[in-house]
């Protein structure tokens, strides 16, 4: 991960900021700006324990450290060591969640509110603000969005380009114990991940590393012959994508039909689909796409999945948005009172978003591939 440059000049008093989102980009955000002194207020509008999510895999953080910005200089787990629990791998998102979560509880800037879903947000010259479903209205020096591919705060970004647009295809993940294919993976590193291409998609699979937890396989279908049932569902309008069907609002139809069409996969893989379809314990997700003009507009700034929505084909989601969240705390450890705000997320921009748009296109190649294959 290449180090960002700070503004240089004196150190005024470091001041204040708002994350929109306490997903994994929020989380690590939130930690990276209290390391530079920042004091960081969370909204996130779930309960504070969540579960659900993909998986993920985490490319580094093996014993890495980072020291902090803010006057100290005390050593501390880097962010990517705190999200692999220092190994990386396939990695359940619920799991890196929680961790990257504990994490920022720990930090003394940081407070996180839980079930504080963000309706309206604003700035002037001097500060910026976010107004809740509960009728608060918390103000900072810098307003920063980690809230997801349907973003609130992008809106106020970038208002002509809003929305992530529908990739043409979805896919299904799920995940089954290891007594569902036992013996398969004797003999196997746990990050060995198998792609399995098919006329009718292509799968990913592997076994996510245990943390002496029970082994787990895992495995993602990108499908695009389904678009039709995610329209009828309501999970696809316009070609934007509203939401993932979970676990029980996916039909049973649908379920038969994974169970047919499982029939396609090599085993032991076509075993751990239809476990999965068994236990009704399936994720169905819409793909989107965004590929970001910018970044920021005056005190606001998108970070995440919220600035940048790729395939997940990439892999590089999470790791781009652990990016943001670093630049953007070396770039704040200068402050943020002031005329500073607006300096430092106009570093950020141009930093960051040419690496932002060349991730995603990278993913749109993946996904014509994939749709001239299975509809030409």
């Amino acid at each position: 991960m290449s180090q960002a440059q700070t503004i240089p000049g004196p150190i005024p008093a470091r001041g204040t900021a708002l994350v929109v989102g306490a997903s994994l980009a929020g989380l690590a955000l939130a930690i990276s700006l209290a390391r530079s002194g920042l004091a960081v207020d969370v909204l996130e509008r779930a309960e504070e324990e969540r579960q659900g999510g993909t998986g993920l895999r985490l490319w580094g953080g093996m014993g890495e450290t980072s020291r902090r910005r803010d006057g100290s200089g005390t050593a501390m787990p880097s962010i990517a060591s705190i999200a692999s629990a220092g190994a990386p791998g396939p990695e359940g998102w619920a799991t890196v969640r929680r961790r990257l979560a504990d994490a920022a509880a720990l930090e003394p800037g940081v407070s996180i509110h839980y079930e504080s879903e963000v309706v309206d947000i604003g700035q002037d010259a001097e500060t910026a603000w976010a107004s809740d479903a509960n009728g608060k209205v918390h103000v900072a020096d810098i307003l920063l969005g980690a809230d997801g591919h349907r973003s609130l705060v992008r809106r106020s970004v970038d208002p002509a380009h809003p929305d992530a647009s529908y990739a043409g295809y979805m896919i299904w993940t799920g995940k089954a114990p290891y007594d569902a294919a036992p013996g398969w993976a004797e003999g196997r590193n746990h990050m060995d991940m198998i792609t399995l291409p098919h006329g009718d998609g292509v799968m990913i699979v592997g076994e996510t590393k245990t943390n002496g937890e029970p082994r787990r396989y895992f495995w993602q279908w990108y499908d695009p012959t389904s678009n039709d049932y995610l329209r009828e569902t309501g999970a696809l309008v316009d070609d934007v994508s509203q939401y993932s069907l979970v676990n029980e609002r996916i039909a049973a139809s649908k379920y038969q039909d994974i169970h047919e069409r499982s029939a396609h996969w090599p085993e032991p893989w076509g075993r751990i689909v239809r476990h999965s379809v068994k236990q009704r314990r399936i994720i169905a997700t819409p793909i989107a796409e965004y590929v970001p003009r910018r970044l920021m507009h005056g005190r606001i700034a998108i970070i995440g999945d919220a600035a940048h929505v790729p395939s997940p084909m990439t892999g590089a989601g999470f790791d781009t948005g652990l990016a943001d969240a670093e630049t953007l705390g070396a770039l704040t450890q200068r402050g943020v009172v002031g005329p500073r705000g607006r300096k430092v997320l106009n570093a950020y921009e141009k930093q960051r978003l040419g690496t932002a748009q060349r991730m995603v296109r990278s993913g749109q190649g993946f996904g014509r591939s994939l749709l001239e294959r299975t509809t030409g």
